[in-house]
């Protein structure tokens, strides 16, 4: 500024006014007081609580962030947007509970609750329905940028406990500490996320204002937002560090997949199918990271290993928030459905274990890989499950393998990382019920199990309409003559492939997954007919004929069964019935395959 000033003289040759001027810019400076240069302009509004406590009408959500300890936080430091729900839902929150007063409600569930009413960093109403994946969407980007509808909250889950017992050369997860060898923590990567719903969404997405009614028990009114079940009632209420937005609902905190198939009701649990995920899938890394992170390693002292914990076979882990990446969870979100265990147990004891009175196996622990993966990997989706979506159509309304009814849904609820179906009865995959049943259900068939899932020949006869005549081979004949050997590539992935004698090379050749669907389909049996001899001649899956003589129980195919492959000696093959209750036909067991 002096040299303004001095430029100005110099040209106008007004040196003499110089002190004059300088004395007015001095005095013109303290004409401010010292207080009033800091004051607070009467327009700058105070952070969250500050400003939130000055509100009508959510002063009892004000006391809960009190109670909880929030205030010091949200009135101190970080961006936040509040999601404040009216006095009258805190009224209507505390009677559903059976809660006398704000006080009453247990310290560790206040603070989850008024947690996950918080979302990181300051949002206006319209920037909640404006972020997609990849930063602001600007113009029509909705391909490369898809909106995203999933803010992350403030809450997150604590360091989990899980008891495991160490089999197989594997760590099995427990639900009982007693028999347990010991336990892992699992580190927890992620807090909580929060669903937004939004018409830009919803129409995007292919999604209507009755799959958001399906979960949240509300109708959805178009042009209004939604925080989980709770309609937005006032928005972008400024305060220094953020927003606040005040619901009509108080929103309970959302749980993830593990959480709700621990959740208890009444006469509906989940515990069988979480015991079987439990004891199959689980897979335990070391993440050295958060080990060392712990502030007990900073002092000094002895800390348990903290692990990551996935589950590779399954769409997506069960207790994890973070579904791929963390801005993949913006967009995405998972689907699970799952029966209580008095539906599923009917199924593993009346019909898969030897408790249905059949050589079937042990116990629901005894079970191969590929058995478990029909029975529990298909209730996993990698997409949420909406009424209106492929996803819920083809589980409650297709004509598939496995499918369920929708009568029998008795609960709906949106999770954190997957929304959740609840079902009070059970059908069981068709592989476990139609004529392949007493093969999936008998350990002494498991070659020709793999040999059905290798070649894929299950699906055209589970899913076949009409009485069938399946005559599937047991093992011990298949091994006898090496008619069929499995060549395992990787036990413990479960990979491999199939391999035949030839007896007349004497050389293992290899067979493909075409050649063995042809081999299976024509131990299929479908119409059925009568040659002049009173013989039974069925038409196979196959589009040959195979010949049953009753007279002295003999089947064979145009020409007759040889032991092996490929072999000159003749054999007769006789089926023998296995009993079990079948949907779609009747099941003989043979020793040979049958010849063309």
């Amino acid at each position: 500024m002096f040299s303004i000033f001095y430029q100005i003289m110099k040209k106008h040759k007004t040196f003499l006014l110089l002190p004059a001027i300088l004395l007015f810019l001095v005095t013109g400076c303290e004409m401010w007081p010292e207080h009033e240069k800091y004051e607070r302009p009467e327009w700058l509004p105070g952070k969250l609580y500050t400003t939130l406590l000055v509100q009508e009408n959510i002063t009892m959500f004000a006391e809960c962030l009190r109670l909880a300890g929030l205030d010091k936080i949200i009135d101190v430091s970080g961006s936040w947007s509040v999601f404040a729900p009216t006095d009258e839902a805190m009224k209507q929150f505390l009677a559903e509970n059976q809660y006398a007063g704000i006080s009453d409600i247990p310290s560790d569930e206040l603070e989850k609750i008024t947690e996950f009413h918080i979302i990181q960093n300051p949002w206006t109403l319209e920037q909640l329905q404006s972020l997609g994946v990849n930063g602001w969407k600007t113009g029509n980007d909705n391909i490369s940028n898809p909106y995203a509808f999933k803010r992350e909250t403030m809450l997150r889950n604590p360091v989990e406990k899980y008891w495991i017992k160490r089999d197989r050369k594997k760590d099995m997860v427990l639900l009982d500490s007693v028999i347990s060898d010991g336990y892992k923590r699992v580190y927890v990567s992620s807090r909580k996320y929060a669903p937004i719903f939004y018409d830009d969404y919803l129409k995007l997405s292919g999604l209507t204002p009755g799959d958001y009614r399906f979960y949240f028990d509300r109708e959805y009114e178009p042009g209004n937002i939604y925080f989980a079940g709770a309609k937005i009632l006032k928005a972008d209420i400024l305060a220094e560090n953020g927003f606040i937005h005040i619901i009509d609902k108080v929103v309970n905190p959302m749980l993830n997949a593990k959480e709700l198939l621990e959740k208890e009701r009444p006469g509906e649990t989940y515990k069988l199918f979480l015991e079987m995920v439990y004891w199959y899938y689980p897979d335990f890394e070391p993440n050295n990271t958060a080990t060392f992170n712990q502030p007990e390693v900073r002092l000094g002292g002895l800390v348990d290993t903290l692990w990551d914990l996935n589950y590779a076979n399954l769409a997506f882990n069960l207790h994890s928030e973070v579904i791929y990446n963390l801005n993949q969870t913006l967009i995405r979100h998972n689907g699970l459905f799952v029966p209580t265990d008095d539906a599923f147990r009917e199924f593993i004891d009346g019909t898969l274990t030897a408790k249905s009175g059949f050589p079937h196996w042990t116990d629901q622990k005894s079970l191969p890989p590929d058995i478990v993966q029909i029975i529990i990997a298909q209730n996993f989706r990698s997409v949420p499950i909406f009424p209106s979506t492929n996803s819920y159509q083809g589980i409650f309304k297709g004509g598939s393998r496995y499918r369920q009814d929708e009568k029998s849904i008795i609960r709906k609820e949106f999770g954190s990382n997957c929304t959740f179906i609840g079902l009070d009865t059970y059908i069981p995959d068709r592989v476990f019920t139609s004529v392949t049943g007493p093969v999936f259900c008998r350990p002494n068939y498991s070659i020709f199990r793999r040999a059905l899932l290798y070649s894929g020949a299950i699906d055209a006869i589970a899913n076949h309409n009409g009485p069938l005549y399946f005559f599937p081979i047991p093992d011990y004949a298949l091994m006898s003559d090496s008619s069929l050997i499995i060549n395992w590539i990787n036990r413990d992935e479960n990979i491999y492939n199939f391999q035949v004698l030839n007896k007349l090379t004497r050389q293992v050749e290899s067979v493909g997954s075409n050649t063995l669907r042809s081999w299976i389909l024509n131990q299929v049996g479908t119409s059925l007919t009568y040659d002049s001899a009173g013989r039974q001649i069925i038409r196979t899956l196959g589009g040959r004929n195979i010949t049953w003589d009753h007279d002295n129980n003999t089947i064979r195919g145009t020409l007759p069964c040889t032991e092996g492959y490929r072999s000159r000696i003749a054999a007769t093959c006789t089926p023998v019935l296995l009993e079990e209750p079948t949907d779609n036909g009747s099941t003989w067991s043979v020793r040979y395959w049958f010849n063309f």
